[in-house]
């Protein structure tokens, strides 16, 4: 099997591998500094993020092997489209986001993020803006107000429910 070949299903699975590894840095990194991971579940924020990027490392594993072994669908000429821009433009973001996390905490890139994924998923300005804002806000009401899971907070150390 010619590595060549398959380049674009390596480079696939390096960018999605990528995911979960950032995931798992941060845990070990800034949630460990702010002292919500290690602890038990009710006070672990790292803990549900490390596991589903566990899980997203041996499936990333079991793909890599698969491409080894030529168990994909086999080389072919890549055909971009709009709906490949997009998985790819999402993807992209996700890792941006991940990484702009630590320093500038979650209630400052989260709202951001999912404006930007519902207006390219077609929802119109405002109403992506205004989403994302009440779906951030949300989900924090839950895990920072009735979960006391702490977020992150940024360099800003900003909470909102916490």
């Amino acid at each position: 099997m010619p590595l060549r070949s398959y380049a674009y299903d390596w480079i696939a699975w390096v960018v999605l591998l990528a995911i979960p590894l950032i995931v798992l840095w941060q845990n070990t990194t800034s949630l460990e500094e702010q002292g919500v991971a290690g602890g038990g579940p009710m006070t672990d924020a790292a803990m549900y993020p490390g596991l589903i990027a566990w899980i997203l490392v041996v499936l990333s594993g079991v793909n890599g092997v698969r491409i080894l072994a030529g168990r994909v669908a086999g080389p072919s000429p890549i055909r971009t489209g709009p709906t490949t821009m997009l998985a790819i433009g999402t993807v992209l973001l996700f890792v941006v986001y991940l990484l702009a996390l630590r320093p500038l905490g979650y209630h400052l890139t989260t709202p951001v993020l999912l404006a930007v994924l519902l207006r390219a998923f077609g929802l119109s300005f405002w109403t992506a803006l205004l989403g994302g804002v009440a779906v951030s806000l949300t989900v924090a009401a839950v895990f920072e107000g009735l979960l006391n899971v702490v977020l992150p907070v940024g360099m800003f150390s900003l909470t909102v429910f916490g």
